[in-house]
């Protein structure tokens, strides 16, 4: 006779199987949203501190004070952040068809001969052999570039055109989601911690750890990294140099990236301005980008960041590389996240397992 299965047994077998089904089932339906909802988590995790100060102030009016919150992060955040991507948008689409305009060709080419030419021979000799080209053709290597820029940035604006209900969708859900994660976020992270078969201590840990990196990350890093963007941004509009909006947006994201930062910006405007025609801006954009722009990440980021978040750098830079590949934009912040969740356990195992058994 064959072995008897406890009926307990069948039934957890069969409670799995039908709870990670739902699972699945769950995961598909939202799956058209979980980038609206995570950045609406985001966006409340960040803002949350107001929000508790917020309802204090109107004598505990949880959600009077979640539907405030949820206009002011519409109204302040998230309808500027659309605007600025448009304007990069058109901006980036401007530059690509003057680099094509044979008129503006003419003149550029000139312009980039002169620069050419007040670089040392050996310098370009240098370049040539490491480079394995016969010669540095800037224009073409510009055009080649702003092509790629260009064609990414219009295809998804394309994109966003042609799906733009879905866009809605998820732009109203995203706000919709606001108020909720606003009026029941503690709610809901008490039912998500309840679920979690570990001990208090360890899961307070874990959230502790989720939290600190955020806040370094979005306050830390992306506050940061938005002033410098909003300062050389203002300046190159104050001094006339156009497409400023585009600039800013490119030294925020640059800013982001760990041993890249502002500089990738300034130096080379600045840089090209001094060569070319306008020595004074370029030197205004030196002296402002080496001074002010990228002065603010030596400081703020020190200040703001402190010791709450220790991670390996080495680690913690090859993590956001990796997870801008898998999830795009959203990796400078997942990324760090994952890492410290990841820390975490380790340190967890450490403490249950391998301590235990000595």
């Amino acid at each position: 006779m064959g072995v008897k299965v406890p009926r307990k047994q069948v039934f957890s077998w069969f409670f799995i199987a039908i709870f990670l089904l739902l699972l699945y089932i769950f995961y598909q339906i939202l799956n058209p949203f979980i980038l609206a909802l995570f950045w609406g988590a985001i966006t409340t995790l960040t803002l949350y501190p107001i929000h508790i100060r917020l309802t204090k102030l109107l004598k505990n009016k949880n959600s009077i004070s979640a539907l405030i919150m949820t206009i002011v992060a519409t109204f302040l955040i998230i309808l500027p952040i659309v605007f600025i991507l448009a304007t990069v948008a058109v901006d980036m689409f401007d530059i690509y068809q003057s680099l094509t305009n044979n008129v503006e060709v003419s003149e550029l080419k000139s312009k980039l001969a002169k620069l050419k030419g007040l670089l040392p021979v050996t310098v370009l000799e240098e370049l040539q052999s490491k480079l394995q080209i016969e010669e540095i053709n800037v224009h073409q290597m510009a055009v080649k570039g702003l092509s790629s820029a260009s064609t990414y940035v219009i295809n998804e604006v394309q994109n966003a055109a042609t799906n733009l209900t879905g866009l809605l969708v998820s732009f109203g859900i995203m706000i919709f989601s606001l108020f909720f994660f606003f009026r029941d976020g503690e709610s809901m992270l008490e039912r998500i911690k309840s679920l979690i078969p570990m001990k208090d201590e360890q899961k307070d840990e874990i959230f502790k750890k989720f939290y600190d990196t955020l806040n370094a990350v979005i306050v830390g890093v992306m506050v940061t990294a938005a002033i410098q963007g909003l300062l050389l941004g203002l300046f190159f509009w104050a001094i006339g140099i156009s497409y400023a909006v585009l600039g800013g947006v490119l030294t925020f994201i640059f800013a982001l990236i760990p041993i890249a930062g502002a500089v990738i910006v300034w130096l080379p405007v600045g840089l090209y301005l001094v060569f070319t025609s306008s020595l004074y801006a370029g030197i205004g954009v030196l002296v402002f980008g080496g001074l002010v722009v990228s002065s603010v990440d030596n400081i703020l980021k020190p200040m703001i960041i402190g010791g709450k978040v220790k991670l390996s750098t080495l680690f913690l830079v090859l993590t956001i590389f990796g997870s801008l590949s898998v999830f795009g934009f959203t990796g400078i912040i997942l990324g760090p996240i994952l890492l410290a969740i990841f820390m975490s356990f380790i340190e967890i195992y450490k403490s249950e397992y391998l301590e235990s058994s000595d």
